[in-house]
């Protein structure tokens, strides 16, 4: 057995679109054990009302037999940790405590989390570094609270954590630790990227496994890109990551025809077995 192969297969929600039994079910039909939960405010808040259903909404991942690995967080120009509106900033901190604490209730294990927007003008990146710090620390408190790890993911082009080497100042001290998104970096290759980050002493949490082209992200699975995935998987057993494979491939992913199922999960099989 490859290294690979001992990690529990799991995919963002992005994939099946939607939290329900079929999807879920459907997920558990090819294999996919562990699902990240992935929607914007108004889909947590209002679609689904996860505080307030979020037990029955764990009853459902129950009877399909999937685990609620994780928790994305919604992200948006204005929900923004970092923000420079301290109004809109609030919103944004209010929202993902919300969402934490009906998460840890749960048994969720990893809450994801942006550490901005963008765009970032240089002029403004001390001060967005700054209150994104801030709240990095407040939020994993309130992970720390409700049994969860706060998981910050290294983001492309303007957005903060850019760079391996601002993202380990950043989170530096914080208790926090990283989401590795495959995709996301433009600036360094993505095996320098992770191993930075472990050589700099973060704890890699969780994962976001797509491939792309280094121009932009791309969110295409394995093998349709660039990515030298015995690299990166080398880099994870070397960090001891022990959680999901989880993959965030949308079911159509960008310039591509849209994937099935079937087609996801052999991907999946076909990355553990080091065959990509």
């Amino acid at each position: 057995m490859t290294y690979a192969q001992s990690l529990k297969p799991g995919s963002s929600l992005c994939f099946g679109r939607k939290f329900d039994l079929e999807t879920l079910r459907e997920y558990k039909s090819y294999g996919i054990e562990a699902v990240e939960l992935s929607a914007g405010f108004d889909y947590y808040m209002n679609v689904l009302n996860f505080p307030k259903n979020r037990r029955e909404l764990a009853r459902v991942a129950e009877e399909a037999g999937t685990q609620l690995w994780s928790i994305h967080l919604p992200f948006s120009r204005n929900l923004d940790i970092s923000h420079q509106n301290n109004e809109l900033r609030a919103i944004a901190l209010y929202t993902n405590r919300a969402l934490i604490e009906a998460a840890g209730d749960i048994g969720i294990k990893v809450a994801v989390l942006h550490p901005s927007s963008e765009p970032i003008a240089d002029e403004q990146r001390p001060e967005r570094l700054a209150r994104s710090r801030e709240a990095i620390i407040m939020l994993r408190e309130e992970c720390d609270r409700h049994g969860l790890r706060l998981a910050v993911e290294n983001l492309p082009r303007t957005c903060l954590c850019n760079r391996s080497g601002e993202m380990i100042s950043l989170l530096e001290g914080t208790g926090a630790g990283v989401v590795f998104d495959t995709n996301h970096s433009l600036a360094e290759d993505s095996v320098d990227f992770l191993s930075a980050l472990i050589d700099g002493g973060l704890e890699i949490y969780s994962l976001h496994i797509s491939d792309y082209d280094f121009v932009d992200e791309r969110h295409r699975l394995p093998g349709d890109g660039i990515n030298n995935w015995p690299g990166l998987l080398a880099q994870l057993e070397r960090a001891g990551y022990d959680g999901p494979l989880m993959y965030e491939v949308p079911r159509r992913p960008k310039e591509r025809e849209e994937l099935s199922y079937a087609e996801l999960a052999d991907n999946m099989r076909r990355l553990a077995a080091g065959k990509i």
